[in-house]
Order: structure tokens, then sequence, then C-alpha cells
């Protein structure tokens, strides 16, 4: 498992296959599992690099979870690798680490796609996480993982990939995931999207309740030349709900880049 040490934390990350360098950015409580499905279709052409999130899958926490602190995390990984400039992915939380990676750093991204994400403070997020706080305290992880699971993926995805979600989040320890919570839902990216002047595709999947439509649209308006996409069948994690037609919007959109 390849990790390095950056920012006080051992950061792992999955690196696969040889092409363009693509950086994915995974969502709150998952790790680099969720783009399983695309790395394996895509590591053919393109490197696929995907780091856990500190507090998430096998990356330590040591330190707290700010959005600036996991951009730079990001930002470590890619310059350990060596790599200048890359295709950046991010979904939910994913997308605003991507637009404070990018004006931050902003000759990193070739191109970018925000799936599922937001990029501005929302109303009810103090009661997110007041919420999540009294979750935690009274739940294991894989049981608050389960019942995430239930609530995030359509009826429709296989019981499997419920029961594979809930694991992969009960490897969050609760006040990482508390301090995940905090840090996404304080955080305004709306000052970031202006900055994004690299080609972007949003993706949002057709029942997703999470960040629903109006979420993408406020990106989209703030990233010039911006274009929606819509995943069918898929709710806010369209890479688990439809993963073969997420994975071919975000392939024919990289392979247009050139």
């Amino acid at each position: 498992m390849p990790t390095i040490q950056a920012n006080g934390e051992t950061i792992f990350f999955v690196d696969e296959g040889a092409g363009p360098p693509i950086l994915f950015i995974h969502s709150l409580g998952t790790n680099s599992y969720l783009y399983r499905d695309q790395i394996a279709a895509l590591k053919s052409r393109y490197r696929c690099i995907a780091p856990d999130c500190r507090a998430h899958g096998a990356t330590s926490n040591n330190g707290t979870f700010t959005v600036e602190d996991v951009a730079a995390d990001h930002k470590a990984v890619l310059d350990h690798l060596g790599v200048e400039k890359c295709h950046m992915v991010g979904l939910s939380i994913g997308g605003p680490i991507a637009l404070c990676l990018n004006a931050r750093w902003p000759n990193a991204a070739q191109s970018m796609v925000l799936a599922d994400a937001f990029a501005r403070i929302r109303p009810g997020g103090e009661d997110r996480i007041y919420a999540t706080q009294e979750a935690v305290a009274y739940l294991s992880m894989r049981e608050f993982g389960s019942q995430y699971a239930g609530d995030r993926l359509m009826p429709s995805t296989d019981i499997e990939k419920l029961d594979e979600l809930a694991d992969e989040i009960a490897k969050c320890p609760p006040k990482g995931y508390v301090d995940t919570v905090r840090a996404v839902f304080t955080y305004d990216a709306s000052g970031d999207l202006a900055k994004v002047k690299v080609p972007t595709m949003i993706l949002i999947g057709d029942s997703d309740d999470a960040t629903p439509m109006a979420e993408s649209e406020f990106i989209r308006d703030g990233i010039a030349g911006s274009e929606i996409k819509i995943i069918p069948d898929a709710g806010h994690l369209s890479t688990i709900d439809s993963p073969a037609e997420f994975t071919a919007e975000l392939g024919k959109f990289l392979d247009a880049q050139g």
C-alpha cells in the first residue's frame, strides 16, 4: 500500500495505470474505493491517483480536518509522484476540496469534473453537524454507516454495495468523521468557482437529494463554459449506483481534452 508522510499524516493513495494523470477526490465517509470501477475502466489509458482523505480509509487522523489541509494533502501526493498537472475529479465533498486545491495551485488542474458536489454554504449545516455528533455518540460507525448507506444509495442498488459502503464508512473514527462534517459544511467555495479556468464538467445523479440540481446549477453558473450532465438511476453516490454510466460520461469528457 503506497503511502507518504505529509502535513503530519500518513496518507494512503492508489496509483494505477499509465497515461495522463487523474486525481480522484472521494466523498464524505468513503475513500479511494469510491472510484474503483472508474479506475478499473480508465487505467489502461490514464494514470489514476486516488488518495484517502485524512480520517478516511487507510489514512491517519492525527490532526484536524480542514478543507485547506486536505487540499494540501492531495497536492503533497501529486508532488511526491512528480505530477505537475492532472485532471481533477471530485465527488460530493471532493468538489469543494478540488476547488480549494485549484484556487491555491492554479496550474495543477488540466480539467475538472465536479460530481454530486456543492460550493456554497447551505442552510441546515449546523443542524447536520449536531445530528452527526449525536448519531456517532450512540451508534457504532458500522451501524452509522449502515444507516448512511440506506439513505444515500438507490433502492435498485445491490444490497452487497450497501454492506460494502457501511464497511468503508466504519473505517472512519467518530471524531474524524464529525470534524469532516464540520469542515465541509462551513467552508464556502463559492469564491473559488471563478478561479477555475480549465474545461469543467458537472455530473449529478438524477435522484440526488443530498446535493440537488440547484447546487450543480450554482457551480455551472460560477464556472465559465462548464456544463451539467445527468447520470440516470443514481443518487448522491453516482459512482456506486450507476458506475458504467458515470464512467462513460467521465471517459468521454477526459478523452475530449486530448
